[in-house]
């Protein structure tokens, strides 16, 4: 089994949650676990449709408007109706958002350059090409 792609799949992205959970959990207490790739999709892509984000960041609507509500409390976030309709809401980060965003990409990259020690630069592209592919595979199998 531990030999197997799914396995490592699996445990490597199980593994590498969970070390940033913990640095997050430590770093931002305050910060709940689906809001930091939320955060991090709305620093690339500003002024989202809630449907983009839910799309980017591999979330079911249903699954997101609980964490956009929870980060619009915390001021992370504001949403601004598009058509009158709420569910059609345009997503921006707050100052305060986009600071904690710029804090957690520094944490995404500390627990990024720990999980690729001792890969070289090349061995890192070959890996995230790989791993792309893989991701395109299963996302057009997907659809």
């Amino acid at each position: 089994m531990e030999d197997s792609l799914h396995y490592t799949l699996l445990a490597a992205h199980t593994l590498f949650q969970k070390r940033f959970l913990l640095r997050l959990m430590r770093e931002y207490p305050g910060l709940l676990p689906g809001q930091p790739k939320v955060i991090d999709y709305l620093m690339s892509h500003p002024a989202s449709f809630q449907r983009e984000i839910a799309e980017g960041c591999l979330i079911e609507p249903a699954t997101l408007s609980p964490i956009l509500e929870k980060m619009e409390s915390a001021g992370l976030i504001r949403r601004e109706k598009a058509d009158g309709n709420r569910k059609n809401s345009i997503v921006s980060l707050t100052g305060r958002g986009q600071e904690t965003g710029r804090k957690l990409r520094d944490l995404f990259h500390q627990t990024e350059d720990e999980a690729c020690e001792g890969l070289s630069e090349e061995q890192k592209e070959n890996l995230l090409r790989n791993l792309r592919h893989v991701q395109n595979n299963c996302r057009r199998n997907f659809q």
